[in-house]
C-alpha cells in the first residue's frame, strides 16, 4: 500500500465570511500543510481545503502537555 500524499483541494470562499470557519477546511498543525499553501499559490487558487484529503484528521493541534515540561527552570530569570 502506497503512502498518502498530500492532496489539497481548490475551495471558493463562501459569501458570508462570518459564518467561515477555516479549521472546518484546513489543518494547519498538518506537517504539510506549507507544501499544500505552495500548491494552492502556483496554481492560483483563491482558497483550498483539506478536507478530502488523506492525511487531513493525521496532526492535531498541540496541548498543553506537550509544552508542560519544555519552559526553563528559573521562570523569570534572563
Amino acid at each position: 500500500m502506497p503512502c498518502p500524499q498530500p492532496r489539497p483541494t481548490k475551495f471558493h470562499l463562501p459569501l458570508r465570511a462570518d459564518t467561515f470557519s477555516i479549521e472546518d477546511h484546513r489543518n494547519v498543525h498538518c506537517r504539510f500543510y506549507g507544501g499544500c499553501i505552495d500548491v494552492a499559490v502556483r496554481q492560483d487558487w483563491e482558497s483550498f481545503t483539506c478536507a478530502k484529503c488523506p492525511m487531513f484528521q493525521q496532526d492535531k493541534a498541540p496541548g498543553a502537555s506537550s509544552f508542560a515540561f519544555t519552559q526553563p527552570a528559573n521562570f523569570g530569570q534572563p
